[in-house]
């Protein structure tokens, strides 16, 4: 119990460290993401699923997104789901002022399981609509995360690609996210995660402070 504790205390100071040195860092855009996630099992196999979140960004200073979104996930294997939804977007930009956008995305994801231990991969083909315009992007995610035995937290670290597909270079990433992460789960129902996100899209950086908040009806 003491190993899982002292493991707990350095994960949670790493993120505060990392977070703390970004953050002081002024080329770099300081971000907030806080959202809530629902997820309903219809049956072993089928579940609903919908998320609503709201961004901050320019140092927590302005608006940059508000989103909504809503789907579907059926278990074609016991640790392989198949996943569509549609999501309606309310966005800020300097350059556009505030303005609508609509995305759907269909795509899948694989779960390795060992013991407290698991491995996901996440597929994702990414369309929005926005102002006349489109972007269609391929997004490739890995996970890991690792449940602490007897206690209720969950850390974990990810790093995900972005392959826009109608790029001439469609297999040179044109932003990744590494994310280390902590979940708390406080029952069957509610859990809760903190996580920070470095976004890389090239000429510029983005630091995410990130909250989800997690209900399984």
């Amino acid at each position: 119990m003491k190993t899982h504790s002292l493991l707990c205390i350095f994960i949670l100071l790493f993120l505060f460290i990392v977070t703390d040195k970004v953050k002081s860092q002024n080329n770099n855009d300081w971000c907030s993401w806080t959202g809530v996630t629902v997820n309903y099992r219809i049956n072993p196999s089928l579940r609903f699923m919908s998320k609503a979140e709201v961004r901050a960004n320019n140092n927590l200073s302005s608006f940059e997104r508000f989103f909504i979104n809503a789907g579907v996930g059926y278990r074609v294997l016991p640790k392989w789901e198949l996943r569509g939804v549609f999501a309606y977007h309310r966005r800020t930009t300097v350059s556009k002022g505030n303005f609508n956008a609509y995305r759907y995305h269909i795509g899948s994801e694989a779960t390795w399981e060992k013991g407290d231990f698991k491995i996901h991969w996440r597929e994702r083909f990414q369309h929005t609509f926005a102002l006349n315009d489109d972007e269609k992007i391929i997004r490739s995610r890995l996970k890991f995360d690792y449940n602490i035995p007897s206690t209720i937290l969950m850390p974990y670290f990810a790093i995900e690609a972005f392959n826009d597909i109608e790029s001439d270079n469609f297999f040179k990433a044109d932003r990744v996210r590494y994310t280390p992460g902590l979940r708390m789960k406080f029952s069957s129902m509610y859990s809760m995660a903190l996580f920070y996100c470095r976004q890389d899209d090239g000429a510029k950086k983005s630091n995410i402070a990130g909250v989800e908040v997690f209900i399984n009806i």
